[in-house]
């Protein structure tokens, strides 16, 4: 049924027939016999209020019929107005009335109707618009961020997009498991405890974590933990938002340690004169005094040994002084198979080398580098992998390229690197050997990238640790 108040065009013409209906029924009152009450025929035109749009119509079209079913009774004979035709004419004013009121109130009903209607429309188009919104944010956070939820007990329950790339664990893989996949150690346990004791009372909790993907390496997160609380005032899901920092720690880490290489470099100048050029007067002095003992004398080998130990010490003055003072790679064309070779020379006259058996790749690339700098960097690692190995092991060494960069990988068969300490094993001076000064794989970065390129350490699933020199291609890489 169409309401008074309907969506949709007005329609006037509905009006002004109700209009040409009065005057029909006052045209049929007129010529109708006086005993018929033809004026009950109103109703018709006020029901059709229930129909008509305008304000208007209703108390107009009522208006006129009581005013003339009023006016017949005036234009009867007072012969003919007898008690029946009076009542019958009362009849239908009460009947015109009643049609008023039941169509008034049916207006009433309907605007509220339409009103209730309306406002549930309304609610329904902001819940929409709300809806949106929320997905929205969700959309540009979920772009944005690295967003994770979890129940009270720290099991995940949502992971998104970014969390599983960064962590290089799978949706799947993330599901159902805390955060402890995800944790590298770096942290004491007093940190994780007091991040529990803020986001447990309900407080948001912000810092900056250190986590470990699935294929062991690093990245950090500045990370905000917003509790989410129940009625009784309770966390029951935990929403984290992180963003990933790995590239400024790393600029900071890179700023901390120029700042040391400055002082270092100072000291560097001291022990160099202090230390090196006292050092190798000692030792010449009692390279005299053993040439000049008895080719049997027994104090020869205590002699060899003050010797040896002098040697060690100087090259680690050598290395200090070469990692605090790093020389710029005089670049020129060489073989790489060459350089390596020589490097396997080098290795080989070390005790540690002598029984590794290394598989070289017999390639014919070349390479624009420091042959001296690139042997240097070569050694460190190959002595760190025979050390590794205690003097007996394999070493395997190919050449791949990838993405402009002619890549050097060189495997071992050692026990692999230990996670506790993966991630500091280019910290200058950090060693867990009983020779060595820790600055191998340190000076060995520091030439790789001064030649433009990196290196890499990896223990994969197959054993052993596999590093990486990364050498660019262009404007001067490795070439077949």
């Amino acid at each position: 049924m169409q309401t008074a108040y309907p969506e949709g065009r007005p329609r006037p013409w509905l009006a002004g027939a109700g209009l040409l209906l009065v005057g029909a029924v006052l045209v049929l009152d007129v010529l109708a016999p006086i005993e018929i009450a033809v004026g009950v025929l109103y109703v018709l035109p006020v029901l059709l209020g229930l129909w008509v749009m305008q304000a208007a119509y209703l108390p107009v079209v009522t208006g006129l019929a009581v005013v003339l079913t009023l006016l017949d009774p005036l234009f009867v004979p007072d012969s003919q107005r007898t008690s029946a035709v009076l009542a019958g004419r009362s009849l239908s004013l009460v009947a015109i009335v009643c049609s008023a009121l039941v169509v008034l109130a049916f207006r009433r009903s309907q605007r509220q109707l339409d009103q209730r209607r309306q406002a549930q429309v309304a609610a329904q188009s902001a819940l929409q618009r709300s809806l949106r919104e929320t997905r929205d944010f969700k959309d540009a956070l979920d772009v944005s961020s690295i967003v994770a939820t979890t129940d009270a007990r720290g099991r995940i329950t949502y992971a998104n997009d970014n969390f599983c790339r960064i962590s290089r664990y799978s949706r799947e893989e993330l599901l159902g498991q805390d955060h402890r996949l995800v944790n590298s150690g770096h942290h004491a346990k007093d940190f994780i405890r007091e991040l529990w004791d803020t986001i447990g009372s309900g407080r948001v909790w912000k810092g900056e974590i250190c986590n470990r993907a699935k294929d062991g390496t690093i990245y950090w997160v500045d990370t905000t933990i917003v509790p989410f609380l129940d009625e009784g005032g309770r966390p029951y899901q935990y929403l984290a938002i992180r963003n990933d920092i790995t590239e400024r720690k790393r600029a900071e880490q890179a700023l901390l340690e120029q700042r040391a290489l400055v002082r270092l470099g100072e000291m560097a100048a001291v022990v160099a004169h202090e230390v090196k050029n006292p050092l190798a007067g000692i030792g010449g002095a009692i390279q005299i005094i053993r040439d000049r003992m008895p080719p049997a004398s027994p104090d020869r080998e205590i002699v060899k040994a003050i010797l040896d130990r002098i040697a060690a010490l100087n090259g680690t003055v050598q290395d200090l002084l070469l990692f605090a003072r790093p020389r710029l790679p005089q670049l020129r064309e060489c073989q790489l198979d060459g350089l390596l070779a020589e490097t396997v020379t080098l290795l080989q006259r070390d005790p540690l080398g002598q029984k590794l058996q290394v598989q070289l790749p017999r390639s014919g690339a070349l390479v624009r580098a420091d042959p001296d700098q690139l042997r240097e960097a070569f050694l460190n690692v190959f002595l760190n992998a025979a050390q590794a190995m205690g003097g007996e092991g394999g070493i395997a060494v190919s050449l791949a390229s990838e993405s402009g960069f002619g890549l050097v990988r060189v495997h071992d068969s050692g026990p692999g690197i230990p996670d506790a300490i993966r991630e500091r094993i280019f910290e200058p001076f950090f060693t867990t050997k009983h020779r060595g000064t820790g600055l191998g794989l340190p000076i060995a970065r520091r030439i790789l990238q001064a030649h433009g390129g990196d290196i890499t350490v990896e223990c994969p699933a197959t054993g052993g640790t596999r590093v990486t020199f990364k050498l660019p291609l262009e404007p001067g890489g490795v070439r077949a």
